[in-house]
């Protein structure tokens, strides 16, 4: 039997003590709970949200955006598994260059290295059911290709997908675990420090409006993803006036995210199409993409950002294309967003709100109903038979396609989150957002985009053409939903929130694990690094207790 522990039933003023305190049930509180709970270790795992995602939640996740950003309710889920229950699955490592000092782009890096990183990417492999720590085409099993060589573009780097995972269920099984406590609709309001010597002595959380309860423990992990780990900090304000790691204007500072576009017209040749640039099965049996990405030697020569490319679908909005299923995909898209679904109607998303033609895009349908029907039962197989779910619609069948760009943002003080004076129903401060994409790092992602599409065509995979752009000056860059940089990593508490062990600096028991520590942003999503870090965090804290016999449920 599952046992979650609605916190609503605990009377006003209860508390709850355990060895570790884990905030937060998404991909990192997850990751770090089954850790140490499979070494025997006491934790209690507190989830501000219940079995789903609804209209209650949501208002408790509402903010104010300055600029353009995505509304903060959408961008994130205050449930049990947290975000993880609309990830799409994408994984792949961050490169070694991501860690490192670059001076072109005035970032220090990381501090610690590459290889300090490595050995924890296999175990977050696991977690995220991604199959091999393979990330190679040619030794994956991609079909056999001619490469060209080339010392501009790299073709061989791959994306791997998990199922994806979704971490609600593996944290009701952990629920099961008799040194697991797992406390639901518990939002944690504050954490209350020792004013002498700094360590975190309770977990302040608010079960509903006007009650408050308490997680005592001797170690606390912030795992509440990047916008509501940096609220919760600010909002631990009654010992340090400026919140708990902030001494130094720290906390909320940096914000990333990753930029995402689609941009030329390509028409591949036979070369380009021998690639298997779709999705492709490896050979234990995870779906895989290549990605197109400037090797490390371009991106200092040219002096631009990290940026990974794919060839892409055209444009389904205008119905002019005459193809059933792109006409499918932006009808599908334009209900989703007049529903205001979650993640389906922000990000890249929100432009299908403005989909017109409806008419003639239900006409594409209906004449092309063979080819919908057949695209619908191959999608629909794998979710009867359990198999590996197909990651995305992305039918390039027809004569062109386009290039679609994921791009490192760098870190910039001024994109940052603040607490407003507007209150939630729980009588939280709401978030303020000041976030916006930087005209340098538009340009370097509109270089980028040219010299992978300049070097495409000259190795033979195809025609490209890129006339279009300039538009990326203009792109609105709203997407939210990777929220790196705001605890951000770094030696010295002048320079970030936590130091290389991921330790809040000046407190020694608080942990933060989740993207919000990443000093660069890399140019992939960072599940995988949140996983691999999350079990790096976990080490860090079981080192210096007793191992016992694993108490966890099979």
């Amino acid at each position: 039997m599952t046992v979650l522990i609605d916190a609503r039933g605990i009377a006003p003023g209860g508390r709850v003590s355990a060895d570790v305190c884990v905030i937060g049930t998404g991909p990192a509180g997850a990751v770090v709970a089954t850790e140490l709970a499979h070494r025997g270790v006491d934790v209690v795992v507190v989830e501000g949200g219940g079995q789903r995602f609804g209209p209650r939640q949501a208002d408790t996740y509402r903010g104010e955006a300055v600029d353009l950003h995505d509304p903060l309710e959408a961008v994130r889920q205050k449930r049990l598994g947290g975000t993880s229950a609309v990830w799409g699955g994408r994984c792949a490592p961050l490169d070694e260059l991501d860690l490192g000092p670059r001076e072109w782009m005035h970032t220090a890096g990381w501090p610690i290295t590459a290889e300090e990183v490595g050995p924890y990417y296999r175990r977050a492999q696991r977690h995220l059911q991604a199959g091999q720590y393979e990330y190679s085409a040619a030794r994956a099993g991609f079909p056999a290709a001619t490469v060209p060589p080339s010392e501009t573009l790299d073709v061989d780097s791959t994306w791997r997908w998990s199922p994806p995972t979704s971490f609600a269920g593996r944290m009701r099984v952990l629920a099961k675990a008799s040194n697991v406590r797992l406390l639901v609709e518990a939002t944690v309001v504050r954490l209350e420090r020792d004013p002498v010597g700094g360590a975190i002595v309770e977990a302040v959380v608010a079960p509903s409006p006007g009650v408050e309860i308490t997680v005592g423990a001797r170690t606390y992990v912030l795992a509440a993803g990047g916008l509501e780990s940096a609220r919760i900090l600010l909002a631990s304000n009654r010992q340090s006036p400026a919140g708990v790691g902030n001494e130094h204007d720290q906390v909320g500072r940096h914000y990333m995210t990753h930029p995402v576009g689609e941009v030329g017209t390509v028409v591949l040749s036979d070369l380009g199409r021998n690639l298997a640039l779709g999705y492709v099965p490896t050979r234990d049996g995870v779906y895989a993409r290549r990605m197109l990405a400037l090797t490390p030697a371009a991106q200092a020569r040219h002096e631009v950002g990290n940026l990974k490319a794919a060839l892409w679908f055209p444009d389904p909005t205008d119905p002019s294309h005459g193809d059933g299923l792109l006409s499918t995909f932006s009808l599908t898209y334009y209900a989703l967003n007049r529903a205001r679904l979650g993640f389906k109607s922000a990000g890249t998303h929100a432009r299908y709100a403005g989909t017109s033609g409806l008419g003639r895009h239900v006409g594409n349908v209906a004449r092309d109903w063979r080819r919908v029907g057949g695209f619908a039962a191959s999608w629909a197989a794998p979710r009867v038979t359990g198999r590996r779910i197909l990651p995305s619609f992305m039918p390039l069948d027809g004569a062109t396609c386009r290039l679609r760009f994921d791009a490192e943002q760098s870190p910039d003080p001024a994109n940052r989150v603040i607490l407003s004076h507007e209150r939630d129903q729980l009588g939280q401060r709401r978030l303020q957002v000041h976030y916006g994409v930087s005209g340098d790092d538009r340009g370097r992602i509109r270089r980028s985009m040219t010299l992978i599409g300049e070097e495409f065509d000259r190795l033979g995979y195809g025609t490209v053409v890129m006339d279009d752009a300039a538009r990326i000056d203009d792109m609105a860059f709203t997407d939210g939903t990777h929220q790196m940089g705001l605890l951000r990593m770094a030696h010295s508490p002048r320079d970030g929130v936590v130091d290389a062990e991921c330790r809040v600096h000046g407190s020694a028991n608080l942990f933060v694990a989740g993207s919000a520590v990443f000093p660069t942003a890399g140019a992939v999503g960072p599940t995988l690094t949140i996983a691999a870090l999350a079990c790096r965090v976990a080490d860090r804290i079981a080192a210096d207790r007793t191992v016992r016999e694993p108490l966890v449920a099979s």
